[in-house]
This record gives structure tokens, C-alpha cells and sequence, in this order.
């Protein structure tokens, strides 16, 4: 598993076509199922996105395809973790 930590570098037009953009590529991997959770940071310019993974590698090529991340709106860290509890109602995965 894997959490992204964005940071804006500018100011982000929630109205505009780069929002709009950005907004598809997360709605997409959320179809897909690799991303789990999305959502703005509270107290910070940026936003945060939970997602499926093991390979540090394919998730850095993954979210350097952001479109945020390739305007140069965005930089990200990202944390690789091993999830070892999770609420019985989410349905993930998790290794015994």
C-alpha cells in the first residue's frame, strides 16, 4: 500500500481544466481499484490518495502521471507501507 502526499506549488482553479483533468486520472485509478481513498489535506495546500501497490517503482510512474504532477502544479512523497489491520467493512485484502 501506498499514501501520496500532494503539494500544491500554486494556487488550484477547482473550476478550471487542469482540476478537471486531475480529477479524471484519480476518478480512474478509483474505477480500477487502485486507488482506495482521495481527498484534500486538511491544514495544508494539497491532497492525499490511498492506494493498492507493492511495487515502489510502478506506483513513482504512476503518480508522476498526475496531471497536477506534470504542470509542475504539484510535487508528491510518497510512503510505502504493509497494511496489517483494516475495518472488516472496507472488503480489503489484508495479510494475515
Amino acid at each position: 500500500m501506498f499514501v501520496c502526499l500532494l503539494t500544491y506549488h500554486r494556487d488550484i482553479d477547482r473550476d478550471g481544466p487542469l482540476f478537471a483533468a486531475h480529477k479524471a486520472f484519480v476518478q480512474e485509478n478509483v474505477d480500477a481499484h487502485r486507488f482506495l481513498f482521495s481527498g484534500p489535506r486538511v491544514g495544508a495546500a494539497g491532497g492525499v490518495i490511498v492506494a493498492r501497490g507493492t511495487d515502489p517503482d510502478a506506483a513513482r510512474a504512476l503518480f508522476d502521471g498526475d496531471p497536477f504532477v506534470v504542470d509542475g502544479t504539484a510535487t508528491y512523497e510518497l510512503v510505502q507501507f504493509t497494511a496489517g489491520l483494516a475495518d472488516p467493512a472496507l472488503n480489503l485484502e489484508v495479510p494475515a
